[in-house]
């Protein structure tokens, strides 16, 4: 590699820096202010933070990756959730910023009482845990990529930044190091395909080389109706619609309205750019045919973007990969202080805010032990979105219409229980559990009717029939002349 990476490592360590500078810069010291930013988040800041929030592990390596190995389908992983988005605009944000909450389960606690909350909380605290893992294996990747460290010390750096700059400034600092972020993310965007398109296009091989298949859309050979119909918009796409990140994005917006706004503005952002990096994908995969599908964006950055401006590549995307792991490790941080240890251990309001600030880099080293134990960053986020979508997702939807559904506090409850436990207990067994559980027949008939992702879907099922059924009976139950 010899000494011409020192410039891109400059680079790269500037804008590390300028992160850190501007959470100490904007260090917060009372709750409203480190928690939500004090409600004071504009349109335009809301709608960047959702963005950059959006675009993190999931759409620098790993969408780069589908989409260099299942071509322009590989899109939807986050195109789903511009999808998902317009009805969380339309719908839901202005109601939930109305609410006046610090977190996800604090609804759930209005609606159900602290044992729903403390509940979740547990469950969001584990699936956000896989989150972030991903969001620093992509990190380490990329630091690795472009430096002569190993993986696990650039993954060990990039985690360090990411947790003190949180640390020091909580949800202010967040909003406006999101800023620095998306303004890098799109700068490296430009000159990846630029110069990825200049090598590609002066290539004899370069039609070739690309699949036929990678370039249909909606759907593929390797991504079917099913996969777009039914299991990405249930686990997936839920989290954008009762996810603890979305969530808190929209709690620091300093109305209902501006909530709305940015909301649908983030959809029609994530949109566009979720096709750009799909594209990028299948254009690194008529350039550099042999890789392994998480090395595409590496690939790129290294060998056709000069030097120098490889740094800014590097920077951006690693600044989106950041822009998403600080979000998770600040909500699960305060999730776990506010929803978890204060009911369940007497902690007074006063102490919360001191335990969630302690909790962030305990958080920060949990993940980073995922993140060494299970490097697939796809894999990473599935394990975080089906354990949310199995556990929490439906109870959170549907405690905004909980009369009308008849939900009651035992039926969430037990939708939060049974379909968060079956998701861990699936996924800590790579689905072998339920071989065991059900035999063979049983397996092939969960397989016929959920498809080929039932292991993942069945959480999601169970709690939905819990929320339901359960409610059906302990409404009657109270009911009694009805």
């Amino acid at each position: 590699m010899g000494s011409a990476w020192i410039v891109d490592a400059v680079v790269v360590a500037c804008s590390l820096a300028i992160l850190v500078v501007t959470g100490w810069r904007h260090r917060s010291h009372d709750r409203d202010s480190y928690w939500v930013a004090g409600r004071s988040g504009g349109i335009g800041h809301i709608a960047i933070s959702l963005v950059a929030t959006i675009f993190g592990a999931s759409s620098t390596l790993g969408l780069i990756g589908l989409g260099y190995q299942n071509g322009l389908t590989g899109a939807w992983w986050t195109l789903i959730g511009a999808c998902a988005l317009v009805p969380f605009g339309l719908f839901l944000a202005g109601r939930i910023r109305s609410l006046n909450v610090y977190t996800l389960p604090d609804i759930l606690r209005q609606a159900y009482g602290d044992s729903a909350s403390v509940l979740a909380g547990i469950m969001i605290a584990v699936a956000w845990c896989g989150v972030i893992a991903a969001q620093m294996i992509a990190a380490g990747r990329l630091l690795s990529a472009v430096l002569p460290i190993d993986f696990q010390v650039g993954l060990a750096a990039v985690a360090t930044v990411f947790v003190v700059y949180t640390l020091l400034g909580g949800q202010h600092s967040i909003l406006r190091t999101d800023l620095w972020q998306f303004g890098f993310f799109l700068a490296a965007v430009a000159l990846a395909f630029v110069f990825l398109s200049i090598v590609g296009f002066g290539s004899n091989t370069f039609v070739a080389q690309v699949p036929s298949a990678h370039l249909r859309f909606p759907v593929s050979n390797s991504f079917t109706w099913y996969d777009l119909l039914v299991f990405y918009p249930l686990v997936v796409g839920l989290p954008y619609l009762a996810g603890p990140d979305m969530y808190s994005r929209v709690l620091c917006a300093k109305d209902n309205n501006s909530a709305r706004r940015a909301t649908l503005i983030a959809a029609g952002v994530v949109a566009p750019l979720s096709l750009c990096l799909a594209l990028l994908g299948v254009l690194a995969r008529g350039v550099f045919p042999d890789l392994v599908p998480d090395a595409a964006l590496p690939e790129i950055a290294m060998r056709t973007v000069p030097i120098g401006l490889r740094g800014i590549v590097i920077a951006g995307f690693l600044g989106a990969v950041m822009s998403s792991a600080d979000t998770c490790l600040m909500s699960a941080s305060v999730i776990l202080a506010r929803n978890v240890a204060a009911p369940l251990g007497g902690l007074p309001e006063s102490r919360q805010l001191l335990l969630s600030r302690i909790g962030i880099p305990v958080i920060g080293l949990i993940a980073w032990g995922i993140a060494v134990g299970q490097p697939g960053i796809i894999s990473s986020l599935l394990l975080g979105y089906t354990v949310f979508a199995g556990g929490v997702a439906l109870p959170v939807l549907a405690s905004f219409w909980r009369r009308r559904l008849g939900v009651t506090r035992p039926a969430a409850l037990t939708a939060i229980l049974l379909g968060g436990s079956t998701a861990v207990l699936g996924k800590l067994t790579s689905g072998e559990v339920w071989g065991t559980v059900l035999t063979d027949r049983g397996v092939a008939g969960l397989r016929f009717v959920l498809g080929p992702h039932y292991a993942d879907i069945l959480p999601i099922l169970l709690s939905a029939v819990a929320l339901l059924l359960v409610g059906r009976i302990t409404g009657s139950k109270r009911r009694p002349n009805s």
